[in-house]
């Protein structure tokens, strides 16, 4: 398909806009129910199974990782009947993946990034408000973090407040690891965020990577072309998340890598829609 120049510097905007690091923004993209639900599923089975293997080895993060097992349980448990503990509910459900539209596999993937991102920044010891707000930060923000490592914030805090912050430790689950830029100070957070960008390299490779594309309806159609360069994108971002993590890179650098390979060649490749605020 011939696009006409306006359509043309049009979509490079987009493109431009969703990709820059200097005018970076987070992604928040409508949700369907599944969404929610599968994306609450794999969260569960990666805790289930980070605990059952810290149990195994005897080592402090197991406790951690139970409880937050225990907590998508019960998340789920209230979102669908049939899910007890006496059902194979988990296994059923990854039994059913494949059945899912490729909206849905696309916004489980966004989501897996964006608890990639927010896991990450607790485990170098961010205050959990300021690690979840990592997801909706602009990358100007970020930038001014001189010590994203030892960064606490409250609800009123404003940016120019964050340099002068003291560091948040929680000694119950520190790890003295600094291949990296980072120490990372919380282990079970760092084995989470490191294991669930495991989960969204395998349903990448699994459901998305061979989708076939077709150019999006609408007013402003993406041709097909584009989508599949972003889809191959996005793949190299997935990658490029994995290394950066293994490496305890800056947390900017991992925001950057979401929300600037990942979430925008997401938009582009499977149409996701965007919310306004």
């Amino acid at each position: 398909m011939k696009l006409d120049i306006g359509t043309y510097f049009i979509l490079l905007g987009i493109i431009l806009a969703l990709s820059y690091n200097n005018i970076l923004y987070a992604h928040n993209f409508y949700q369907n129910d599944n969404s929610v639900f599968y994306t609450l599923i794999k969260q569960f089975e990666i805790e289930k199974n980070l605990a059952s293997k810290n149990q195994l080895s005897n080592l402090s993060s197991f406790s951690i990782h139970k409880g937050m097992a225990d907590e998508f349980f019960y998340k789920l448990a209230s979102l669908r009947k049939n899910v007890t503990e006496n059902s194979n509910f988990s296994n059923q459900y990854d039994d059913t993946t494949s059945d899912l539209n490729l909206t849905t596999k696309a916004l489980v993937s966004a989501n897996l990034a964006d608890e990639v991102l927010r896991e990450y920044g607790l485990s170098i010891g961010l205050d959990p408000k300021v690690a979840s707000g990592l997801i909706n930060m602009s990358v100007g923000m970020i930038m001014k973090m001189k010590d994203t490592s030892s960064m606490n914030m409250s609800d009123s805090t404003n940016i120019d407040d964050m340099e002068k912050m003291s560091p948040m430790v929680d000694n119950q689950s520190s790890a003295e690891s600094t291949k990296g830029s980072n120490v990372i100070k919380n282990l079970a957070n760092y084995e989470t965020s490191i294991e669930l960008a495991k989960s969204l390299k395998t349903l990448f490779t699994n459901y998305l990577q061979g989708a076939k594309l077709e150019e999006s309806a609408g007013l402003m159609p993406i041709p097909t072309e584009i989508k599949i360069n972003a889809k191959g994108e996005m793949g190299q971002g997935i990658d490029n998340l994995i290394i950066a993590l293994n490496r305890n890179a800056p947390v900017k650098e991992v925001y950057s890598i979401v929300h600037g390979q990942i979430h925008p060649n997401l938009f582009l490749a499977f149409s996701l829609k965007l919310k306004s605020d």
